[in-house]
């Protein structure tokens, strides 16, 4: 459970921390904005996708600490938005 709940939150800190590399916006509310345009222009997946990344990290650090458990749910939480990613790609 930990993991997982891990494996979303990495996940929208990704997300946020891609707004920010890639639009130079530190202030929240151009950030929610971008945020709203990219679910309206639907790009929001791409974002998503950029976020997945901080996972890796998150597994990783897990795993070097012998959080198994941890880890396969971060591992879950991935495959979870990449299917989310493909049903909004594709419907």
């Amino acid at each position: 459970m930990v993991g997982l709940f891990s494996g979303f939150l990495a996940n929208t800190v990704g997300a946020i921390l891609t707004v920010v590399l890639l639009f130079q916006e530190v202030k929240i509310s151009n950030i929610s904005k971008i945020i709203s345009d990219s679910i309206s222009d639907n790009y929001i997946t791409k974002l998503i996708s950029l976020g997945a990344i901080i996972n890796l990290f998150v597994f990783f650090v897990f795993l070097k600490y012998n959080y198994d458990e941890r880890a396969r749910g971060v591992l879950v939480a991935t495959f979870i938005m990449a299917i989310l990613t493909i049903y909004i790609n594709n419907f």
